[in-house]
């Protein structure tokens, strides 16, 4: 019974060891790019550049608000 419990124990350890080497070979998932933010010139949210919608050098958030225009 005590060879059983051994070899019990030995399997065991061999299995967490191939776990944690596994765990420590996997490379981290690569951060995102930090994205240029622009501000609407007609309310000053902010929001990424890619999502502007510009006018005569102006940026906006929204179709309604580069209707609308600038605030003065």
């Amino acid at each position: 019974m005590a060879k059983f419990l051994l070899f019990v124990a030995v399997i065991a350890v061999i299995v967490m060891l191939v776990r944690a080497s596994n765990r420590r070979s996997k490379t981290p998932p690569a951060a995102p790019k930090p994205e240029a933010m622009t501000q609407c010139a007609h309310c000053g949210v902010h929001f990424p550049r890619s999502e502007a919608l510009s006018q005569d050098g102006r940026d906006y958030c929204c179709e309604d608000h580069r209707r609308l225009g600038s605030r003065p």
